[in-house]
């Protein structure tokens, strides 16, 4: 695998990064009535008119650019539906309304970006299904950070003609992006408030058992970033679980430092690292959570259960 982007990549993440900086669109700001999220409407609107869901169709770019796009907007404080336009859409053969929904092997209860969506996909063994979606999303109050929701009303599903088994490869690896990218924005902001937080006469990322324990985290999720783009560069199913697994197995830990060296300001709706730790949560047991990870890399690698 190549640890360094090509000239393409290269250049697609640093618009990408010039276009997340934007504070207005991106940044963190308070939602009416205390709201759990902010949806970046505006900014989903400028990522899809300037073709970055495109990205996996487009041989320089692919579905590492995709899967690295996945990361970084999951870093931002306001939430968008990226991870199923970036890395299904492309591969579903048609051309789908987003934003999506996903479910996989009818788990039931609330579907994430379920009140944004157009369209939802539902992924089992057997098939890949689409329906349309107009009107039948309900919204559902929910702790996750997400905007969650479920149906009211029946669904035309159609069958759609791909390999499940691929479609369900580029969710896992979808999901071990979001869920990188979730943990590696909070983990930032982490970093911010013990540079300036004083004790004892001190900043509080001045003491050694904060850096070490903070840099263990960044080592987790940095070794979750590079699975997940060998695993977008390979496509293949082994490296897809175990990306995912790898995450999700460390997901909680790194929450707990987190909110740990935070203090009770992590708990408020005044700082936004709820928000990411929130939906660290709905993401760590998505897909079954990382036992079910690790079975699908054993049974991958040394066969079947």
């Amino acid at each position: 695998m190549r640890l360094a982007f090509n000239e393409d990549q290269a250049t697609f993440s640093t618009v990408l990064g010039q276009m997340l900086d934007n504070e207005a669109e991106a940044g963190f700001q308070t939602v009416e009535d205390w709201g759990r999220f902010a949806y970046g409407a505006a900014l989903d609107t400028r990522l899809d008119e300037a073709g970055f869901f495109d990205a996996a169709r487009e041989e320089d770019l692919g579905p590492v650019a995709a899967a690295a796009m996945i990361h970084e907007v999951a870093k931002a404080p306001v939430v968008i539906e990226c991870a199923a336009s970036a890395l299904l859409r492309p591969f579903l053969g048609e051309d789908i309304p987003r934003p999506l929904a996903v479910v996989v092997d009818d788990a039931p209860g609330a579907v994430r970006f379920l009140p944004q969506a157009r369209a939802i996909i539902a992924i089992s063994d057997r098939a890949v299904r689409l329906a349309r979606l107009d009107g039948q999303a309900k919204p559902e109050e929910s702790l996750f950070a997400y905007p969650m929701g479920t149906i009211d009303g029946g669904l035309s599903w159609e069958t759609l003609d791909v390999d499940p088994q691929a479609i369900r490869t580029l969710w896992q690896i979808a999901l071990a992006a979001e869920l990188g990218g979730v943990l590696d924005g909070g983990l930032g902001s982490v970093l911010r408030y013990v540079r300036e937080r004083e004790q004892f006469g001190r900043p509080l990322g001045s003491f050694q058992g904060v850096q070490h324990r903070l840099a263990e985290d960044a080592v987790w999720i940095e070794g979750g970033r590079l699975l997940t783009l060998r695993a977008a560069a390979r496509l293949d199913p082994a490296d897809a679980a175990l990306a995912l697994g790898h995450i999700q197995s460390h997901a909680t830990r790194i929450g707990y430092d987190l909110h740990q060296f935070m203090g009770a300001m992590g708990l408020t709706l005044e700082h936004p690292l709820h928000r990411w730790t929130y939906r660290a949560r709905a993401l760590r047991a998505e897909m079954g959570g990382a036992p079910h990870a690790f079975l699908d890399y054993a049974d991958t690698r040394w066969g079947g259960r």
